[in-house]
């Protein structure tokens, strides 16, 4: 959350890069991993829908930015907003879920080739992977 809100100081274990917005500002932020009813996990901790939603308010009050896209691919992702997320604050989100279902993998083997080989997990999410290949098209 620091890293949205622009503070460097309080960025730990990474390249110490930090979003540097201003009002007229569009921000795009897409995440993709795992997900649970009210959270969405990093490698090594978790992300609460709460948290968040303090994160954009932090945000908007301090003008880091005009106009905001959030796109998230985890399963139960709409729990991250929905009846969280302020409607006046020109964020919009996009979720692969609602809050109480999967967000399902596709190109899961036998479609799961990399250079010719299985690498065992699914490749993609039929909510973006629909999204890129009409996007594609």
């Amino acid at each position: 959350m620091n890293i949205l809100k622009g503070n460097a100081a309080g960025v730990t274990g990474g390249n110490g890069k930090v979003l540097k917005s201003t009002e007229n500002s569009k921000v795009f932020i897409n995440f993709a991993d795992h997900g649970a009813p009210g959270l969405i996990a990093f490698p090594n901790e978790y992300l609460y829908a709460n948290d968040l939603n303090t994160t954009i308010t932090y945000m908007h009050e301090h003008k880091l930015y005009k106009e905001m896209v959030l796109y998230i691919e985890a399963c139960e992702s709409g729990s991250m907003f929905e009846g969280i997320l302020a409607d006046n604050i020109d964020v919009y989100a996009i979720t692969a879920a609602n809050a109480e279902e999967s967000s399902w993998g596709t190109y899961c083997y036998p479609d799961d080739q990399v250079n010719g080989v299985h690498i065992n997990s699914c490749l993609g999410d039929l909510f973006s992977v629909n999204w890129m290949e009409d996007a594609d098209a």
